[in-house]
């Protein structure tokens, strides 16, 4: 079945092809570029997600850093 759906893919492009080059060709480029369109947008959403990650960690961190300042030095009297 799917040499039989290629086999049949292939004769369509290769006779739209004969009939018009440019457009067979510029539609077989946005069709990959709606291929991987899904990869670049999945990458863009996990390096947002790490970003905000990194930055939450980050602000905890010094959150706790200055909290643990001040319990140091609120009992001095300044």
């Amino acid at each position: 079945m799917l040499l039989s759906t290629i086999s049949i893919v292939t004769f369509l492009v290769l006779v739209a092809y004969d009939v018009w080059p440019i457009g067979v060709s510029v539609m077989g480029v946005l069709v990959v570029l709606l291929i991987f369109l899904q990869f670049i947008m999945y990458a863009m959403h996990r390096f947002s997600a790490s970003t905000s990650h990194i930055w939450t960690a980050g602000k905890n961190a010094t959150d706790k850093v200055v909290r643990g300042f001040r319990k140091l030095t609120s009992g001095h009297g300044g």
